[in-house]
């Protein structure tokens, strides 16, 4: 995917390549244009805008693009948690936010300084952020292992979503800790209405509200993957190809989607 933001990048304009590079796109291509022409040049190259005013992917409220970034991508582990107030606090007037924020607003502030470019100031700073997200990482390895299932459909925007939302209510009856999420191989731009309103009749709303790409968090992170008929670069994939489509009738691919799920539950929770 090709991702396009303002020229002349110093923290979240750097840290947010990283993290697309890291945990979502397998094949990122990143573009810095000036600032007046970032929503043409989006359109024109068909790219995703991050970090420029009234956008999804950026700045709201207290909260930097990086936030955006770690929200519409569910990238739930605790480590990312904490990198994020770092580059939260490093990118606002929050600097004391966390003690390494100012740190880090320094270090990014010299590497833009000393790079030719954008791109060399990726390339200087991806090394920093790994090492931080590592030493985030020393912080939280106490704390239990995160478990959760991802369900894949094609555009994401259906069976997927309907699995995952039946799944956190079953898991949670039940005391389960495992969250599950949702994703699609060719994301629609919407959830679909029969999903939508047969959840709702279900007392379940879909997560996330909008479709979203399969990352390389989701595959690497995942206890379980479930596929509906895509193919994954993943080890060990159960397929659910036999779901009939939910715009085809929601009790139907419910009741099947719903059955496997409590099997699955039930193997996770050991009975």
């Amino acid at each position: 995917m090709k991702w396009i933001t303002r020229e002349r990048a110093r923290v979240d304009r750097i840290a947010c390549p990283w993290l697309i590079t890291r945990f979502i796109d397998p094949k990122p291509e990143f573009l810095f244009v000036p600032a007046h022409e970032v929503r043409a040049a989006a359109q024109r190259e068909g790219a995703i805008p991050y970090d420029v005013p009234d956008v999804e992917l950026g700045h709201h409220g207290p909260r930097c693009s990086f936030d955006a970034f770690v929200e519409r991508y569910e990238l739930d582990h605790p480590a990312m948690a904490q990198l994020t107030l770092i580059v939260r606090g490093a990118d606002t007037d929050d600097r004391g936010l966390v003690p390494e924020a100012a740190g880090l607003y320094a270090a990014a502030t010299g590497f833009q300084a000393i790079s030719r470019d954008d791109h060399d100031n990726m390339a200087h700073q991806f090394p920093m952020y790994d090492a931080l997200y590592a030493y985030c990482q020393s912080q939280v390895a106490a704390a239990p292992p995160r478990r959760r299932v991802l369900f894949v459909c094609l555009h994401g925007a259906a069976k997927s979503v309907v699995a995952a939302a039946h799944f956190r209510r079953l898991a949670s009856a039940r005391g389960l800790a495992v969250d599950a999420v949702s994703a699609g191989t060719e994301p629609d731009a919407e959830l679909t209405p029969a999903a939508v309103q047969g959840l709702a009749g279900d007392g379940l709303t879909g997560r996330p509200s909008r479709p979203r790409p399969v990352t390389l968090y989701d595959l690497g992170a995942a206890t379980r993957v479930v596929s509906f008929g895509c193919e994954l670069d993943s080890a060990a994939v159960e397929r659910w190809d036999d779901v009939p489509a939910v715009s085809e009738g929601y009790a139907a691919a419910r009741d099947r989607i719903a059955t496997r799920v409590e099997r699955l539950v039930s193997e996770l929770a050991g009975r």
